[in-house]
């Protein structure tokens, strides 16, 4: 809105200096196609262009392409640079500061630099601590929780559930490029070969990119707790989702089925996932998964009483019972319903796969180029997750 009204402007440079074609569509395809140039915008005030024109100058004398986007560029054009520049940059200028802009880099002018620090933002280590705290559930990785043979580090919360899912999947693909389009992910190979992901609802898969995002900034594997109060902490990336309400309604129910314990607690925790190649180029995932049941030592350290695992296949869409272990294993009764328990807890398994393959692809730094600006526009929005069970 700010560009089309004309109250700013873009510059786009970028390192290609045999591009001849400077008609904005074209150039484009240039700016997505080859994955080796350095793709540079700059945003300014339009009462600015003089600076802008100064650096294009200096720009093109070196060889670079350089395109200006203002209120005549088409707004999903100009979307398009913005959404899939590696690197943004803003002209500072009185004009500039006064503009009531939702444009980050912008927004960001005449902020001062914190104290002993070249930066304006916090340091991690203070945002992972009591910042957080406060709108997240409890910051923690799943393998802090230990394992059958390791004993666990995290402090337990004695609350009904948990969901953790910290899983990056394995896939025997060289993939050199991610691609949204027509609502649907493809995955491009070396070879240049599209591998087509199942399908999934556009929102459902914009909540669960964010959700790592949001996972690989803060460290965290967090996705659903519960305070002692009975109050809901859920990633925010998931807040009024209808994958965070599933989720969240996936959580209560494990108890439902393993009413002898003397516990309380109980969390699930991805294990594994594969991600498989198919005929007709279609990828498929299986996911396992622990539905655990805790208690608190004498030092307040969590406690796995009983583990259940589960194997869930996406492309037959079957859920398997593999095994149960821990000190109270010998309690379950013998009329427990497996099967019950991993049908309720398909959604969590379903959603494990792709949070696991977003990890991944995330993590590598995959080239997401094409669609990008489409897929950052959706409106995961659905279901509003209740801030009390």
């Amino acid at each position: 809105a700010e560009l089309t009204a004309g109250l700013i402007q873009g510059l786009v440079i970028f390192t290609d200096a045999g591009a001849s074609n400077f008609e904005e569509h074209a150039l484009l395809q240039d700016w997505l196609d080859d994955h080796s140039i350095a793709r540079t915008l700059i945003s300014f005030a339009a009462s600015d262009r003089e600076a802008a024109d100064k650096i294009a100058s200096v720009a093109r004398g070196y060889g670079h392409a350089v395109l200006f986007l203002d209120s005549n560029t088409d707004i999903a054009v100009a979307g398009n640079f913005y959404a899939t520049a590696a690197r943004r940059f803003a002209i500072d200028g009185r004009n500039a500061r006064r503009l009531e802009s939702e444009v980050t880099e912008l927004t960001l002018l005449g902020e001062r630099v914190r104290r002993n620090s070249n930066s304006i933002f916090r340091s991690g280590e203070a945002l992972g601590g009591r910042a957080l705290a406060r709108t997240e559930p409890s910051v923690f990785e799943k393998e802090s929780l230990g394992d059958e043979f390791s004993e666990s580090t995290i402090r337990e919360i004695i609350v009904p559930g948990g969901v953790a899912l910290g899983e990056t999947s394995y896939l025997n693909l060289d993939v050199s490029e991610l691609r949204f389009t027509d609502g649907q992910f493809l995955l491009l190979d070396e070879a240049g070969a599209a591998w087509e992901l199942p399908a999934l609802e556009v929102k459902t898969l914009k909540a669960l990119w964010d959700f790592v995002a949001r996972s690989i900034a803060i460290k965290s594997d967090a996705i659903v707790d519960i305070d002692e109060a009975g109050r809901v902490r859920i990633s925010s990336a998931l807040r009024d989702t209808d994958a965070g309400f599933e989720i969240m309604h996936a959580d209560n129910l494990p108890f439902a089925y393993v009413q002898n314990l003397d516990v309380i607690k109980s969390v699930i925790i991805d294990t594994g996932v594969d991600w498989l190649q198919r005929e007709g180029n279609k990828l498929e995932f299986v996911s396992n998964y622990e539905v655990r049941f805790l208690s608190a030592d004498n030092m307040r350290l969590a406690q796995t009483r009983v583990a259940l695992e589960f194997e869930y296949e996406h492309g037959a869409e079957s859920m398997e019972f593999q095994r149960s272990w821990g000190r109270d294993s010998g309690r379950l009764r013998e009329n427990l319903d497996y099967a019950g328990l991993g049908k309720d807890m398909t959604p969590i398994a379903k959603y494990a796969g792709w949070i696991a393959l977003f990890r991944s692809l995330q993590e590598q730094q995959i080239s997401f180029l094409r669609g990008r600006y489409e897929f950052l526009k959706v409106d995961k929005r659905g279901q509003e997750t209740p801030a009390r069970h």
